[in-house]
């Protein structure tokens, strides 16, 4: 390892950028960096981005935070992006930072094949994708969120860059 590895236990690696998907670290840790061995795993290459995601970060809220970015990053030409994606940023802040009272993860379940496939663009696909990669790779801490509220994690500096956040306002007041 030429940058002398991690800092701290990773978790999860996302894989592709923010169109493509989360993946549990020992799923992705010895995958090799080929579009088919991506493929095979779950995810794929993309836009040839890969961010490690250390265990004090939530998986969930960093995916809220680019999900809201998303939503905000349409042409507003399709009831997809118009609604749908908000509503996906929505609930799936509702799950990260408040809690989801045992709601939140159903929802956003029901939000995604609404959105997914229907869009006048590949937009609304991307992060769709990135929703069903995090609920999959981080499926016990939804759990946790929507039943018990949010983890330790919700605390921590956001990781993955979204321009526009400012440090200490993430949006969700």
């Amino acid at each position: 390892m030429l940058a002398g590895g991690p800092a701290e236990d990773l978790q999860a690696l996302l894989v592709g950028g923010y169109f493509g998907a989360w993946l549990p670290v020992e799923v992705a840790w010895p995958v090799r960096m080929t579009q088919a061995s991506m493929r095979a795993v779950g995810g794929a290459l993309g836009a040839g981005v890969v961010i490690a995601l250390p265990e004090s970060s939530c998986g969930l809220a960093e995916t809220a935070r680019v999900v809201r970015y998303l939503a905000e990053q349409t042409a507003g030409q399709c009831g997809p992006c118009l609604m749908g994606l908000p509503a996906l940023a929505r609930s799936l802040a509702d799950l990260a930072f408040y809690g989801g009272r045992a709601k939140a993860a159903d929802a956003i379940a029901a939000l995604i094949p609404l959105i997914e496939g229907r869009g006048a663009c590949r937009h609304p696909d991307g992060a769709t994708q990135l929703v069903r990669s995090a609920l999959r790779a981080f499926s016990a801490d939804t759990s946790w969120h929507d039943h018990y509220g949010p983890c330790d994690g919700v605390g921590r500096a956001p990781l993955l860059p979204v321009p526009g956040d400012e440090e200490g306002d993430w949006g969700w007041t």
